[in-house]
């Protein structure tokens, strides 16, 4: 298959696949590390534990208390990870204080203090000089970050974004078309039984004379005029044949029809046209039916397509249009049309006449329950590009398929049966003719799928906005912790130990300073370390550690002042290496047992490149491996440059630029021959 690897990238794989291209361990850390280290207390600690952990007689409690000496005092005297009431670190003793002495695990953690496990997840962050792994960790983050950040900005944004439209959550989940009819089965029956009656790319001119003319016309395939029955009534009753083409063309002065007729000229022609459509029964209203695949019963003269009680039998009822302060129900319990909602409907009507206007072309209680139907079904979204039978269909997931005893059917085939509202049957095996659908051997019972609504959770139906304050309370109080926009989490909130982006090297030189400011006052301490080489057993090295920890404490009586200094940075330190481990933990990362020598990893880190040089905000994956890039050798530039180039492609594609980059892994390239042929 096509190659979708440019130079670039080609470059940048050599060098990683060499475990080249990326900065070592960050310096500065590292002889920070190796200073604090080397203070007399530590190295004589350093030693106790290496000593306690090849015993015979180690136990994990045991040794898990040795790295826990001083945690609640002053953590840097003992090497050890904060504990209350200094902070908590769940997360980074998860990580730390495990049975090591146990089953070896594969991992490269080793169990010496916590400013070594600062050094081995640094390391392991870069991979412990094997990019496979780098590359395997840093796909895992990114795709956590990308994660975590969608649910944090949409926690963020959702009321925002949808609290102004946002009225129900029924609403909501089904494109407003329960703003329209809270009764959604029969709402669907009318729909689909009304076949092409109206045109939704057309709504101002829903329930009028000129609509349906328009209808009529176009779906019979004739151009400036009606089928010749409803033509020939129309002339009798007045009406031009100029008249008649002015609905069907809907030629109505206006910005884009600047020659068209007055609005009160297309009104006088529509009251003219609703005469008209009174004295069309019979043949010539099922003619006109057929045309429109309109099934509704009881249609008995073609004005009755403008009367929503009868082009809405089964859902009448249910229907209702906007109101300032929710749904206002169209018609009342009797059937007749709700006397207060004419201004209501006004609102919504680019002219606040609306329903008077149309009221002086059809009957009144016709032309408010018309209005208001248009109103309401202007809130389902996109509905001009939603032709009436896909309306049907989306709510009540109808088929046209009426069951006829007659036929033979396949399995699977879906038909409908029963009126007013249809029941729907699924063939179970091939039906030969004849079959009664209540024959459960050949017919089952089945729904097609229509719209759901919120019925039945009462808690969700309840709320007042999209998501309830106790959602957003929960992200913004417990997702949302990175050092990012709204609390988003950034590459470096992860991995910026890597990089020591938050100085760590600082704040370990200031600890071994003040540990060498004290001198003689952590005499006592460190002799108790070095005595700790002499237990014969579990007991008396549980003894030291006791009284490790009470020299501790007095050491945090007599120098309150060095100890609070060194708790500051120790605390600091901790506070931010345990966020880098939840982070890691929530994404499903070990950081110290990843696969080592995984060439493909390292594949997939280069193919994602061009995508990462996107990721430009601060903190994010662009900055970091700009920062993390080798630039003084040529794989370190490279990637660098083909994060560059993932840009530069967007910002061509997005002005039709075509960049040819991408060299093609199966070209046929012809060898050129050694000895060039004279013409």
């Amino acid at each position: 298959m096509p190659s979708i690897t440019t130079p670039l990238q080609l470059t940048a794989a050599a060098a990683l696949l060499q475990n080249q291209g990326l900065k070592p361990f960050p310096p500065g850390l590292a002889t920070a590390i190796q200073t604090f280290n080397a203070t007399t207390l530590i190295s004589n600690l350093a030693a106790a534990v290496s000593f306690y952990k090849s015993q015979t007689f180690a136990t994990a409690a045991t040794l898990n208390s040795l790295l826990s000496m001083g945690n609640t005092v002053c953590p840097a005297l003992g090497n050890s990870i904060p504990a209350s009431p200094l902070g908590t670190y769940t997360y980074l003793n998860t990580e730390y204080l495990v049975n090591y002495l146990g089953t070896v695990d594969g991992s490269t953690l080793d169990p010496s203090g916590f400013s070594n496990l600062i050094e081995q997840t640094c390391a392991a962050y870069l991979g412990n000089g094997d990019l496979g792994r780098f590359s395997q960790g840093f796909m895992a983050v990114q795709s956590y970050i990308a994660s975590t950040n969608n649910y944090i900005n949409s926690s963020v944004n959702v009321n925002q974004y949808l609290g102004p439209t946002f009225t129900n959550m029924d609403n909501l989940v089904t494109g407003s078309i329960t703003s329209v009819s809270t009764d959604l089965e029969p709402f669907g029956v009318d729909l689909y039984k009304q076949g092409e009656l109206w045109n939704t790319a057309k709504l101002d001119l829903y329930g009028t004379p000129a609509g349906l003319l328009q209808q009529i016309s176009a779906r019979a395939g004739i151009q400036r005029q009606t089928v010749p029955a409803l033509q020939n009534v129309m002339l009798a009753m007045g009406m031009t044949a100029t008249d008649i083409e002015n609905l069907i063309t809907d030629n109505r002065i206006g910005v884009f029809n600047p020659t068209g007729i007055s609005n009160n000229e297309f009104d006088r022609a529509q009251r003219l046209a609703y005469n008209a459509f009174t004295m069309i029964s019979g043949d010539a209203l099922v003619q006109i039916l057929d045309i429109l695949d309109v099934t509704t019963p009881n249609i008995t003269g073609l004005e009755q397509l403008l009367d929503p009680v009868k082009t809405f039998p089964l859902s009448y009822p249910s229907l209702q249009a906007p109101g300032a302060v929710g749904p206002v129900p169209i018609f009342n319990t009797n059937g007749s049309v709700n006397s207060s909602i004419a201004p209501i409907v006004n609102s919504y009507l680019p002219a606040a006449t609306g329903c008077d206007e149309l009221s002086k072309i059809i009957p009144p209680a016709d032309a408010v329950a018309n209005k208001a139907i248009q109103v309401a079904l202007q809130q389902i979204n996109n509905i001009p590009n939603v032709p009436l039978p896909d309306l049907a269909q989306a709510v009540l997931g109808a088929v046209n398929n009426p069951w006829q005893v007659t036929n033979a059917y396949l399995p699977n085939d879906l038909v409908s049966t029963g009126a007013p509202v249809p029941a729907y049957y699924r063939a179970t095996q091939e039906v030969p003719a004849g079959t009664d659908i209540n024959n459960t051997a050949y017919w089952t019972p089945t729904t097609l799928g229509g719209l759901s609504t919120m019925s039945g959770l009462p808690l969700i139906q309840a709320q007042t906005t999209p998501v309830d304050t106790s959602v957003t309370n929960y992200f913004a109080n417990s997702v949302a912790t990175g050092t990012g926009p709204d609390g988003t989490i950034t590459t470096y909130d992860v991995l910026g130990l890597a990089l020591d982006a938050d100085d760590f090297a600082a704040r370990l030189i200031d600890a071994a300073d003040t540990i060498d400011g004290l001198g003689t006052g952590l005499d006592d301490l460190s002799q108790i370390y070095v005595d700790m080489l002499s237990a014969a057993n579990d007991a008396a090295m549980i003894t030291l550690i006791a009284n490790a920890n009470a020299e501790i404490a007095s050491i945090g009586s007599v120098h309150p002042a060095e100890v609070a200094a060194m708790n500051t940075d120790w605390v600091y330190i901790a506070n931010l290496m345990n966020l880098s481990a939840r982070y890691t933990t929530e994404a499903g990362i070990d950081y110290f047992n990843l696969q080592t020598g995984d060439k493909n990893s390292v594949y997939s880190f280069v193919q994602n490149l061009p995508r990462y040089g996107l990721l430009t905000a601060n903190g994010d994956a662009a900055e970091f491996l700009i920062n993390l890039a080798d630039t003084a050798i040529l794989g370190g530039q490279a990637m660098v440059g083909a994060m560059r180039e993932g840009q530069n492609q967007t910002r061509l594609e997005a002005n039709g630029i075509y960049n040819a980059n991408q060299v093609p892994s199966n070209a046929e390239v012809e060898p050129i021959p050694v000895v060039l042929p004279v013409n």
